[in-house]
């Protein structure tokens, strides 16, 4: 009896402690999340009065399917993800690797990995505008001065204009995936090299038989994570292209954006947001599951 009476006490506990926070999620979230929904319904456009009454159903949702500048945006996503998470996880190992084989300077590299991380994606969009700026940008000087065979504007094309936004993401965060890989390596028993270097192996052999199969949860986690975040990619695409030329770099959010704060389409701009809720909801369960797998 006083165990059962320890436990609702402690039950009590923990939902009192929990109330504040969920009732500011509700509010902050949970609300915001249901007029939403409610506004992907009907057909409210800024720019016509008494719109914002006039029921539609699934309309929104059957023209979002149908609508092939909702297919680019949702393929420019795909490809700002796969390049920049990949290359993240590049960089991010051989950062850890190299910060991980310097134990005497380690904490003060760690600390200076963390600058990019720490600068506001606004600021990167304009530091890297400035940067590549066609008439006064840094890169331009050099390659005009080394006579250097490469364009001089990055912006002009499709091409270059994914990139130099995938170069962004990747500065900003290739050191928080060397972060959380270092944190990895460091979890890693020792006994494990220990042993393969017994057995006579390589640095190589140990690095792919030993480190990377060790180490999979942790990226695998890490993935989904950066993952998550590049789908919902916008201060840094809209500061240096805004989404251009023409539509090139128009990820999913800038795609958004402009249904609803530039041609006013706010029920339409909705019906998106909530498939990008939906896709994000799996994502989570997803990482949970995996996250979950690697605590057991």
């Amino acid at each position: 009896m006083k165990r059962k009476k320890k436990l609702s006490d402690n039950s009590s506990l923990a939902l009192r402690f929990h109330l504040p926070t969920f009732i500011t999620l509700t509010f902050v979230a949970l609300i915001p999340l249901i007029y939403t929904l409610r506004l992907s319904f009907y057909d409210f456009k800024l720019s016509e009065a008494g719109s914002a009454n006039r029921f539609v159903g699934l309309a929104n949702y059957i023209r979002l399917f149908r609508d092939p500048d909702f297919y680019n945006s949702v393929s420019k996503t795909f490809i700002f993800m796969f390049f920049a998470v990949l290359f993240e996880v590049i960089i991010g190992i051989l950062l850890a690797l190299a910060l991980n084989a310097i134990p005497k300077v380690k904490k003060l590299f760690t600390s200076l990995t963390l600058i990019p991380m720490m600068v506001a994606p606004l600021v990167i969009g304009l530091m890297y505008s400035f940067y590549i700026n066609p008439q006064f940008g840094l890169y331009t000087w050099l390659v005009d001065t080394l006579r250097l065979p490469l364009p001089t504007n990055l912006t002009g094309d499709s091409f270059h204009s994914m990139i130099i936004v995938v170069i962004m993401d990747i500065w900003e965060w290739a050191p928080y995936m060397g972060l959380v890989f270092l944190a990895g390596l460091q979890s890693i028993d020792a006994q494990c090299y220990e042993a393969a270097k017994v057995d006579g192996a390589s640095n190589t052999q140990i690095f792919w038989s030993v480190t990377l199969p060790l180490m999979r949860p942790v990226i695998t986690v890490a993935v989904l994570l950066r993952a998550m975040e590049t789908f919902k990619e916008f201060d840094k695409p809209y500061i240096l292209t805004g989404g251009g030329p023409g539509n090139a770099t128009e990820v999913i959010d800038l795609y958004t954006y402009r249904q609803a704060f530039v041609q006013f389409k706010f029920s339409y701009a909705a019906a998106i947001c909530i498939i990008l809720f939906i896709v994000l909801f799996l994502c989570g369960m997803v990482y949970q599951r995996v996250a979950m797998q690697g605590d057991d």
